[in-house]
């Protein structure tokens, strides 16, 4: 997060890719479902969170990202694949989630 000219912070919260936790939940009907946790970089306040509500609200689509509660992270469930084509596509989402979240909350 950065104080902008006018005052207002921006806020720049990230995925940490490098420490995303796995952990299988069972089989589904295209593999293995796993419930996957990222934490997030940058400063997450109770501004951003309220943006985050927002934006979910905004669209419905992005309602399997949870932001757990008392943690900096997001969790998501997803199936499992040995290219990782799902969960890379589920991580793009996110990021395009919390670039649209940042830009409601720096408002």
């Amino acid at each position: 997060m950065n104080i902008a000219a006018h005052g207002r912070k921006i806020y720049r919260v990230g995925l940490d890719r490098d420490h995303l936790r796995r952990l299988d939940i069972g089989p589904g009907p295209l593999g293995t479902r796993i419930r996957c946790l990222v934490p997030l970089i940058g400063e997450v306040d109770e501004s951003w969170r309220q943006a985050f509500r927002a934006v979910q609200l905004e669209d419905t689509g992005f309602f399997r990202f949870r932001l757990e509660m008392g943690t900096n992270a997001i969790a998501f469930v997803a199936t499992d694949s040995p290219d990782g084509k799902e969960i890379n596509n589920e991580l793009k989402t996110l990021a395009f989630l919390l670039d649209s979240v940042n830009a409601v909350a720096s408002k």
